[in-house]
């Protein structure tokens, strides 16, 4: 059995063990065991949104909710200039992994069946990040791995030994000489984390804390890195006391080092909205362009001949509790209209 399909089962059971009534999404970050430019246009709309016109009809049905870096978590941008970025440096997990996890050119988004991966994604083309670079035309490395975790040491249930702490160290040992005040380092975790607390008890707290250092060390010679982008959706569609705790340590946390010394330049951008607006009653996932919130490689009736769904434009989830890349493409709008509405 695959180490994926392992991954896949224990999420699922996971779900079941903890969990009654409805449940949104599934707990998992299946995928691939594979290891592996300036723009002048102004702010506001950097370059033609990229993809494939009007996204299939998906669109967002929600807004971000903005306000200060202070008090509860909110969306904000705290001197983020998209102009500004030429490179972006991605960690994360499954929802940002682009089939290479070593900062090196990523494949093409394209589908082979039977393979249910887009050059190596968890989805059925490219992921949010790829779309905000894309947008800003802006250089990707990608360091972001499946199944990672902020700290495996404190998760020993997660199935994949994978984490930040092994992206950053990946990244530093290549010793890569990027300008401070042009580059962006994006870091989108929580979804693994949450998952083990379940069953590994609440250390939300210290997988925080490694968000936070981490960024501490980005942010300290070699790499003087000077602009922050952090993303959560870690419950996907369902809340906890220590989950919402656990955002809150962070966006805390970025205040601090906003206001500290080094003065950085910090971004939160919370997805949850989207999730809540998609699965729940208000607006309803038909308001976004969604048939369907369920996945479409988990096909049930009307299926093609790989077993996949026959509408995969119009389904929320592509691989089970994975986007689809319409769903990839609107987070991405997401992320550009936080950086654009919500500053500060």
């Amino acid at each position: 059995m695959s180490l994926k399909l392992i991954h896949l089962l224990l999420s699922v059971y996971t779900s079941s063990l903890l969990f009654s009534g409805s449940y949104y999404g599934v707990h998992s970050a299946p995928g691939r065991s594979q290891r592996s430019l300036h723009s002048t246009v102004p702010e506001t709309i950097l370059r033609p949104r990229q993809g494939n016109g009007d996204n299939d009809g998906i669109h967002l049905a929600v807004s971000p909710q903005c306000g200060p870096l202070d008090g509860k978590t909110t969306n904000v941008n705290a001197g983020i200039v998209p102009s500004s970025i030429k490179t972006i440096i991605s960690f994360g997990d499954s929802y940002t992994d682009g089939g290479i996890d070593n900062g090196s050119a990523l494949l093409p988004p394209v589908l082979i069946p039977p393979n249910d991966e887009a050059g190596g994604r968890s989805t059925n083309g490219p992921v949010w990040i790829e779309g905000v670079s894309g947008d800003w035309g802006a250089h990707l490395m990608d360091y972001a791995q499946w199944g990672a975790c902020t700290n495996l040491s404190l998760w020993p249930s997660n199935p994949r030994k994978v984490d930040f702490i092994d992206q950053m160290a990946t990244f530093l040992s290549q010793s890569n000489q990027l300008d401070p005040d042009s580059t962006l380092y994006s870091i989108f975790f929580g979804i693994n984390d949450y998952i083990a607390s379940l069953i590994d008890g609440d250390h939300m707290p210290e997988a925080a804390e490694t968000i936070l250092n981490e960024i501490q060390t980005l942010s300290s010679p070699p790499t003087n890195g000077k602009s922050f982008l952090v993303v959560d959706v870690y419950g996907r569609g369902n809340t906890s006391a220590w989950g919402e705790a656990y955002k809150q340590q962070v966006f805390d946390g970025l205040k601090a080092l906003h206001e500290g010394s080094a003065n950085l330049n910090v971004a939160y951008v919370d997805m949850a909205a989207i999730w809540d607006g998609v699965l729940g009653p208000n607006p309803g996932y038909q308001a976004f362009g969604y048939t369907s919130t369920a996945a479409c490689t988990v096909c049930t009736e009307d299926c093609n001949q790989y077993g996949w769904c026959m509408d995969p434009e119009h389904y929320f989830y592509w691989i089970d509790g994975h986007p689809s890349k319409e769903t990839h493409r609107i987070m991405a709008d997401w992320v550009e209209e936080v950086l654009q509405n919500c500053k500060v």
